[in-house]
């Protein structure tokens, strides 16, 4: 048998051409292992990337919503606030190569091309690009949108053939001011036209009216706003008014611009069905702070009454008991109901000047035609006037040897707010804070230098709330008796208590009497200014170049050379223009900074705040977004089963504030009264009502009785003549803070 041996030299041949298959799979391998390697960092240091933007472009939103709430200043502040919160949250310490807001700036947008945006965008090292898109809409808020945009060089795919960057983007929206959650008019039950807005003649409401029902409405419904009704709501019948957001606006019919709205506002829609909105719990905080009991004495200021907060029983003005009221400021509680019906009756916490200026001729002797304390047939005015008088040795000097001067007077009063948990409070401790009205018309008088003259002021009636004058003189006359001249021309004489009032030498004032009716009471030993040195006169030692030039100071202040307060302006047209003549009171100036250049605004009333940004800061557009006190602010409260009957006779203008939210009738939630306001040309309610659980009827004429937003159960809402609601944000409740949208 034969046995065959294999070759050994065959065998490792073959061995050898097997040698080293390993290691060219492990080199393959480990390509493909830093290939997945390098995809995983590379995709982890994306992840990263996008998940820092996104939280940096959140925060960042968020922060510039906040921010323009508090301070209303798009380019000063929010935009610089809310990028350095962007660079420092991605630690962008040399901040950005470059910045720009992209052309046109601002351009309109919008369907109609009415609303105002800024595109800003920011340059960072890195190839890192932020773009911040700003969109006023107007009732629905302003938009912030925020873009982070990176192309984030990759470390390994670009060894491998991939790309040599990776592009990263992250996006967030911001929504502040959203009005849509403040309507003009909101009802809370779900049932069947649980909103009614109808019209014998017109009814106009500016801003939205939202109901969880269904809406009743007809053509006579002047919407300048959105119609929100649940399904079955007829908002399509309603006339559509053309508007925008600017507080006070007065909406006017597209038809009278020829189908169109004008360039910068909008024009409505009904949106059927709506989704619900819920009761947005407002709370009324200073009631406990004003517990204590109060009643009504008629006339205890002479010609007029002075009311203190508190709590009252059943408060019913009629007949016999009818009245003017200044309301001292605070939380009034009406246990029992308020009911007013008098004929010759007004309650307000307005306060005027006496022989009120009239907006058509201001610094002469035109008188408004009616003074606001005259409304209603109350016939409270106050009243003033001047003469000459012997000073001798003080006697006042002329420009050559003899002439006129103007005089113009307004009413001044100190007012606290006692509660301590709203701050800062600057009216919490005495004397509290100053309210001065806008000038009187101007009364003028002649004096001769040779017969040593000066010049008594005499009131005749106190203005109701007035515990002192301020005096200003023209050292020309008033404004119709020369060329050129204007309200400027007046300047600061000094600080006078009002006649039956003391102060120990400091404000506030207390009253004691006796009070003037109708006989003259001279102002005398004025304080501040040009002091008079006799204890009998009012004005006397002053020169006429020494009066001039004049000075705007800062308005809670006043100097010699100071000049008056801002001028009221005309009664405003707003359902029914223009306003018959003689029937309704002018307005205070509009809300203003205090300091120069600014002119400082209304400081007695509804349009003035405490506390005032100093001087440098704020926004003009915004004056009071940063205040917490409305100096002589009210709000109306009515606890379980105690209701509002407001009839067209009697007649209440009040104004609430920012201390309060600016709700003006609070209606404890649960009581579930039928309240009426049926408002005539003298009555308004400045602020909010809120009666989550009440129902409401409402009537009225040639006013807009509610100046703010309405909240209620039910409303059934009627003109007869020309009535209106008119939603403005600045006697509105706070929107809801900045949120993010996307």
């Amino acid at each position: 048998m034969r046995f065959i041996v294999p070759s050994t030299r065959t065998r490792s041949l073959r061995r050898k051409l097997q040698e080293g298959q390993a290691i060219v799979l492990i080199a393959l391998l480990m390509l493909v292992l830093f290939a997945m390697l390098g995809l995983a960092i590379d995709s982890g240091r994306a992840y990263v990337d996008r998940r820092d933007l996104q939280a940096a472009v959140d925060a960042s939103a968020l922060s510039a919503g906040d921010w323009y709430e508090n301070y209303g200043d798009l380019t000063g502040s929010t935009l610089p606030q809310s990028v350095a919160l962007f660079q420092s949250d991605l630690r962008l310490y040399a901040g950005a190569t470059s910045s720009a807001c992209q052309a046109p700036c601002p351009k309109l947008v919008g369907p109609n091309f009415n609303l105002t945006e800024f595109t800003y965008v920011y340059t960072y090292p890195g190839n890192l690009v932020l773009t911040v898109v700003a969109t006023n809409t107007q009732f629905n808020g302003y938009q912030f949108v925020f873009t982070a945009e990176h192309q984030l060089p990759l470390a390994f795919m670009q060894i491998f053939g991939g790309p040599t960057t990776a592009y990263i983007m992250a996006t967030a929206t911001s929504i502040v001011g959203n009005q849509r959650q403040t309507p003009a008019l909101l009802t809370l039950s779900s049932g069947s036209c649980a909103l009614t807005l109808t019209g014998a003649a017109t009814l106009t409401v500016l801003g939205d009216t939202y109901t969880n029902g269904t809406a009743c409405v007809d053509a006579n419904l002047h919407e300048a706003g959105n119609c929100y009704g649940g399904a079955g709501s007829n908002c399509n019948v309603a006339t559509y008014y053309c508007y925008n957001s600017t507080p006070g606006f007065i909406p006017y019919d597209p038809a009278t611009n020829g189908g169109v709205c004008k360039a910068g506002d909008t024009i409505g829609q009904p949106v059927v069905p709506a989704p619900s909105l819920p009761d947005p719990g407002y709370l009324a905080p200073s009631v406990p702070y004003y517990t204590a009991g109060a009643g009504y004495a008629k006339d205890n200021r002479g010609t007029w009454t002075e009311m203190y907060a508190g709590q009252y029983g059943a408060f019913h003005l009629s007949g016999g008991s009818a009245s003017c009221a200044f309301l001292d400021p605070g939380v009034y509680t009406w246990t029992g109901g308020y009911q007013s019906d008098a004929s010759g009756s007004l309650l307000s916490n307005e306060l005027k000047a006496p022989d009120e200026e009239s907006t058509a001729a201001v610094g002469t002797a035109a008188v408004a035609n009616p003074q606001f304390w005259d409304m209603n047939s109350t016939g409270c005015a106050g009243h003033f006037n001047v003469a000459p008088t012997p000073a001798p040795g003080f006697g006042i000097k002329h420009n050559g040897g003899n002439g006129k001067w103007g005089v113009e007077l307004t009413s001044v009063r100190w007012d606290t707010f006692n509660d301590p948990t709203i701050l800062p409070d600057p009216c919490l401790a005495s004397p509290g804070c100053r309210r001065e009205s806008a000038p009187s018309s101007c009364q003028e008088v002649g004096t001769i230098d040779s017969n040593n003259q000066g010049i008594n002021v005499n009131i005749t009636q106190n203005a109701p709330g007035a515990q002192y004058y301020n005096i200003y003189v023209n050292p020309n006359g008033c404004l119709s008796s020369y060329v050129g001249g204007s309200q400027n021309d007046f300047s600061f004489v000094g600080r006078y208590l009002a006649p039956g009032f003391v102060d120990g030498g400091g404000p506030p004032a207390t009253p004691v009497g006796p009070y003037p009716s109708g006989a003259n009471k001279t102002l005398v030993l004025g304080t501040g200014g040009w002091p008079c040195g006799l204890a009998i006169v009012t004005i006397c030692g002053i020169a006429f170049n020494n009066m001039s030039p004049t000075k705007q100071c800062f308005a809670q202040t006043r100097s010699t050379l100071c000049q008056p307060p801002d001028d009221e302006l005309a009664p405003q047209c707003f359902s029914n223009c223009p306003p018959p003549a003689g029937l309704l009171s002018q307005e205070n100036a509009a809300m203003s900074l205090e300091y120069f250049p600014w002119p400082g605004g209304d400081v007695a009333n509804e349009n003035y705040c405490q506390l005032t940004p100093p001087a440098g800061t704020g926004d003009p557009n915004a004056p009071c977004a940063t205040a917490k006190i409305t100096p002589g602010a009210v709000q109306f409260y009515f606890p379980n089963g105690s209701c509002l009957d407001q009839n067209a006779q009697g007649a209440t203008y009040v104004f609430s504030g920012e201390q309060y939210n600016w709700i003006v009738i609070y209606q404890v939630p649960g009581s579930a009264c039928a309240n009426s306001l049926n408002g005539g040309a003298s009555t308004q309610y400045i602020g909010t009502i809120y009666t989550p659980s009440a129902d409401w009827k409402i009537n009225g004429g040639d006013r807009s009785p509610l100046a703010g937003q309405v909240i209620a159960y039910t409303a059934s809402i009627k003109g007869a003549a020309a009535v209106g609601i008119d939603f403005n944000p600045n006697y509105a409740p706070a929107p809801p803070a900045a949120r993010l949208i996307n």
